[in-house]
């Protein structure tokens, strides 16, 4: 069988691999230049690897786990401490780490431990938790009616422990406020998390994600006799008479004939080709309830090294929510000698709540970074700037926010040829690189379920 799959992100490769490995004949089209899509990572003139965003190995991310396995890049990533660290003003950090017991013991006995968390947050969280770490499928899609913080506030949790603790969490995970995100996914992390001691591991890439997990993705399918087509940009559908997909056609007006074709793109740009007679399905019309996040990445090339935390940190209070020193977590990437590299400390930083960054010129966006690095890190008030990038994404992940879960798609659409995958489509990890891989297994198993092979 012949498969075309348009978009090279983790959902498109992950599909891809599950395909070429039964022998099909795969295709892929990706409108950019380089693969990855929100993972993708590029080199700028001066020999950097410039990211589109901070991204890390959970422990719990199995499948993506897999497939990195699969593809023999396993020893890609590496773990560091099983910690939540938080930067505080004038290089003080506070710590969240789980004691050496089994879940859910080792996050209660953790929490009780965190210094910047008062007794009163501490016995409100574990008493307000409880639902979520006793909670199923079934009772987290039926909290998407409220935000976290009225879901949290409603369990009697302390609003201390809101914005000390969950913010960052929050932004780090859909780069949205508390006040804004669904219930859902929160308590679907707390969960998954909460109750397997491994889950919550931090992994970097040992180079980035660009080198250490969509490259080796890449040769894999290509090696098992997988085309990939970049600079080629999904223009429209021709379709037959009963609505399935005669042809694509790409912007450049090459068309291309499949079996079967399946969608790996963000929900904004699939809602773009759309065929109009497909809006008459309720399953496309609910395309349109999503919004993607608006994200910013920033990057700061330092002469010396500001911090020795060779681990994820977060921030409250901050422009950047989530960030951490790849001089320090990448051994094999930003080192010295390495682009503009001196030795000194490569800050990447996750810019979120980023709607009011979107217009701002990106000159003053730095300058705020700046100012709350030099707040966080003291040796950075002594230490020069080299260069920095800035990488906007005004649509990043969909926006989790209440009652759209409910319009999430099977992989399967009402057309019987075409098939949808991205980590907006319904599999449990929702918006993630581990919710782009399972999305990428399902759909490669029930496109072969009902069409055969």
């Amino acid at each position: 069988m012949k498969i075309a799959i348009f978009g090279a992100g983790v959902a498109g490769l992950s599909a891809a691999i599950e395909l070429v490995d039964k022998g099909h004949s795969v295709e892929i089209y990706e409108k950019r230049k380089v693969l990855g899509g929100k993972v993708s990572v590029w080199k700028d003139s001066d020999g950097d690897s410039v990211e589109s965003g901070l991204h890390i190995v959970f422990g719990g991310y199995s499948q993506l786990q897999h497939y990195l396995k699969r593809v023999g890049a396993e020893n890609n990533y590496s773990w560091k401490e099983h910690s939540l660290i938080y930067a505080e003003s004038d290089g003080k950090q506070s710590f969240f780490k789980k004691a050496n017991l089994p879940s859910p013991w080792a996050e209660v006995v953790g929490g009780l431990q965190a210094d910047f968390l008062t007794m009163w947050d501490k016995l409100s969280l574990i008493k307000g938790l409880f639902p979520a770490l006793a909670g199923n499928e079934e009772y987290f899609r039926s909290q998407d009616h409220m935000t976290y913080s009225e879901w949290h506030h409603l369990r009697g949790a302390s609003e201390h422990s809101l914005q000390k603790l969950w913010r960052a969490i929050a932004l780090a995970m859909n780069f949205i406020e508390p006040n804004v995100i669904s219930a859902r996914p929160m308590i679907t992390i707390f969960k998954y998390f909460g109750t397997d001691y491994a889950a919550t591991k931090f992994g970097f890439f040992r180079k980035n994600p660009g080198d250490s997990m969509i490259e080796p993705m890449r040769q894999y399918i290509q090696s098992k006799g997988g085309r990939i087509f970049v600079d080629a940009k999904l223009g429209r559908f021709e379709l037959n008479s009963d609505e399935t997909i005669k042809h694509a056609v790409l912007r450049d007006g090459h068309t291309i004939t499949a079996d079967a074709y399946i969608s790996a793109l963000p929900v904004h740009n699939i809602k773009t080709v759309l065929p109009v007679e497909w809006l008459a399905h309720d399953y496309f019309r609910n395309l349109h309830q999503f919004e993607g996040s608006p994200v910013a990445n920033c990057q700061l090339w330092f002469d010396r090294k500001i911090t020795d935390t060779d681990n994820l940190m977060f921030s409250q209070g901050t422009t950047f929510a989530t960030f951490a020193d790849v001089s320090l977590t990448c051994p094999e990437d930003f080192q010295k000698g390495m682009g503009t590299a001196n030795g000194g400390s490569v800050m990447s930083l996750v810019l979120a709540p980023a709607h009011n960054l979107m217009d701002m010129p990106g000159e003053v966006i730095i300058s705020m970074v700046m100012k709350d690095i030099h707040d966080r890190f003291p040796k950075s008030r002594d230490a020069k700037l080299l260069k920095s990038t800035l990488v906007k994404i005004p649509r990043s992940v969909y926006k989790a926010v209440p009652d759209v879960d409910q319009y999430r798609p099977d992989q399967i659409s009402p057309i019987k040829n075409f098939f949808l995958a991205g980590d907006y489509t319904y599999q449990r990890y929702l918006a993630s690189m581990e919710g782009a891989a399972l999305s990428g297994k399902q759909v490669a198993e029930k496109l072969l379920s009902k069409l055969g092979g």
